[in-house]
């Protein structure tokens, strides 16, 4: 039977009085007029109760089973029968309140006033896709993947010649894979998505793979047409591993010599061995004070282990059942029945053995005194040496971990049709994008100050001695903020610290931009030296930190933004190239050296 992808709209979930029990549960809030709650019902049947009490305005439907809810809509997966049932009911309605995915668009359901589904306006149903996301489905009761199989989905930026391409429908299966070739979750399109020009082989494989079954096995179809049907060979899944490398336990194992390995032991990859069809790649891991042996790859781990955590691998099984095999019978099984993977035996030529672990390549960049200078030459030019002791002195307390205090004045009074007093205490634009705010007020008129710039409306701080500032996440940016809350219900003040998602999910698949608080300078170089970290496929040294601060100021890649409140909020630009001429002209020009032990 086919499945539809329904949204009934609710008010959240609230906690009320249970009208039988008196105690306090917590319900999904609905509107009283609509036919939201008799749906609902409906379509949980027993899994969900009203609760509501006989003077209350709203319907309150408590669920006992998983809930999907993407901004105040439940959702959930139907058949043709419940599809049927929900729309007699809407039928009887003047206001459904119930709204049905629909040929890439949301339709409201039948109702009184019309007999055939309606297409919703921009502010009067969901304006969200949800075929990235995982529903329940009022069948089963468990979440499961919108759509059947993966759709791809290409874009182009205008400010990118790499296109975009999103991954969306039963993709969490396939989460592990998906990551390991460079794909990213985006939380705002509740989709995978991979910068580039052409798709991986092993991520083409997923899309291309039928959602169906094979009338016949190959057996089969090899005797019907009489030829041999070679299978299609797949990507092989890249090592996570190299030899020398350190790993840690990922959770509690047992040696060949039968000693407890517990979780988080540190150990170091002494072999590499061929790939396994079955169990994949797996390696000798030298663990300390413990011994070498032989371990698969997804027993291991490249994260350091957090203190006083242990885990122990188990199975769930029904009652009865006969436990599936662990990982060290397996590899007992296959080591006494002579299936173990041959080891792969580096080739270490007298050549490749001389050759250094880092290789400094020269930058194409000439900085004579004839050739005009761009922007990163004129920086590397202009830093010197001399002066980086100073910053290298300041930035030696990055590893300290403490909390500032936030710098915070008033600038003025936050505006745009909401009764109540809101202050802001600092700002700060960028190319016409809010990316910080920081207000305070009463509780509900800070709330809808956030509800609108959530909604990508405007909202102007109008200063007392100068003209007014205009706020916004941009045009059609929506749900573009992370907000940090504090209430003090003594005085009845609720302060709020909005920041934007190029803040806290910085872009580094291409040419974007991201933003530092800056508090003091060595809480501000430490984050530059971490941006640049992840942004560079080179190495980075903290040594380095003073002439990427210094130098980075100079090529205008960090810069100041416009903005009050007393906190100043630095632009960082996450372009790669850029940055990695800054680091090899460094080094070509002696400014920066590497350590003596790399």
């Amino acid at each position: 039977m086919n499945a539809h992808i329904i949204a009934i709209s609710s008010y959240g979930s609230n906690r009320v009085k249970h009208p039988h029990t008196d105690h306090t549960v917590s319900a999904y809030k609905l509107g009283y007029t609509s036919a939201a709650s008799a749906v609902l019902l409906a379509l949980y049947r027993d899994q969900a109760q009203d609760v509501s009490s006989k003077h209350a305005s709203y319907h309150y439907v408590q669920i006992h089973a998983e809930v999907t809810v993407r901004h105040g809509y439940i959702l959930l997966k139907v058949n043709d029968d419940e599809l049927t049932r929900a729309e007699a009911i809407t039928l009887q309605n003047h206001r459904p309140a119930v709204y049905r995915w629909l040929a890439g668009a949301w339709q409201e359901f039948p109702s009184i006033r019309s007999a055939q589904y309606q297409a919703i306006t921009s502010h009067s149903g969901p304006n969200f896709n949800p075929t990235g996301m995982r529903i329940v489905s009022a069948s089963t009761g468990e979440a499961e993947a919108a759509i059947a199989g993966i759709t791809v989905e290409k874009s182009e930026r205008s400010d990118n010649d790499t296109p975009w391409w999103w991954l969306r429908g039963d993709t969490y299966p396939h989460r592990d894979l998906l990551k390991r070739w460079g794909c990213r979750w985006s939380k705002r399109q509740k989709a995978w998505y991979y910068i580039g020009k052409t798709l991986p082989d092993a991520v083409q494989a997923l899309i291309d793979a039928p959602s169906y079954d094979a009338p016949c096995s190959d057996e089969e179809a090899t005797a019907i047409l009489g030829v041999d049907i070679q299978p299609k060979p797949q990507p092989e899944t890249p090592r996570l591993f190299a030899l020398g490398e350190t790993v840690y336990a990922r959770h509690d194992l047992v040696s060949p010599a039968g000693k407890p390995i517990p979780t988080g032991t540190c150990g170091k990859i002494t072999r590499l061995y061929n790939r396994n069809a079955s169990h994949g790649w797996s390696y000798d891991v030298d663990f300390e004070d413990i011994g070498t042996g032989w371990f698969f790859e997804r027993e291991l781990t490249s994260l350091e282990p957090v203190q006083r955590i242990r885990i122990t691998r188990g199975a769930v099984v029904p009652p009865g059942a006969v436990l599936p095999p662990t990982d060290a019978e397996i590899k007992q099984t296959l080591v006494e029945g002579g299936h173990q993977p041959e080891a792969h035996e580096p080739d270490n030529t007298p050549e490749e053995a001389e050759v250094p672990k880092i290789r400094i390549i020269k930058p194409v960049l000439d900085i004579s005194d004839e050739v005009e200078l761009d922007a990163v030459a004129t920086a590397i030019r202009q830093t010197k040496a001399e002066t980086l002791h100073v910053l290298q002195a300041s930035s030696a307390s990055n590893g300290r971990r403490s909390l500032v205090c936030i710098p915070q004045v008033p600038c003025g009074e936050l505006t745009g049709s909401i009764t109540g007093s809101v202050w802001c205490y600092g700002y700060t634009v960028h190319e016409g994008i809010c990316v910080y705010l920081n207000l305070g007020g009463p509780r509900m008129a800070v709330e809808a100050i956030r509800a609108k710039l959530a909604k990508g409306d405007q909202v102007s701080c109008v200063p007392w001695d100068a003209p007014s500032v205009e706020l916004t996440a941009g045009e059609g940016n929506t749900g573009m903020y992370t907000a940090f809350t504090q209430n003090i219900p003594e005085a009845k003040f609720t302060s709020l610290i909005l920041l934007h998602e190029q803040v806290i999910q910085p872009n580094y698949g291409g040419k974007a931009t991201t933003f530092i608080l800056h508090v003091s300078d060595e809480q501000a170089m430490a984050q530059l030296r971490h941006h640049v970290t992840k942004l560079v496929k080179v190495p980075v040294f903290p040594d380095w930190t003073g002439y990427l601060w210094q130098a980075g100021q100079s090529a205008m890649l960090v810069r100041k933004t416009r903005g009050a409140g007393g906190l100043d909020v630095l632009a960082i630009d996450l372009d790669v190239d850029s940055w990695t001429r800054l680091l090899t002209g460094g080094l070509s020009q002696d400014i920066i050296h590497l350590p003596q032990n790399a």
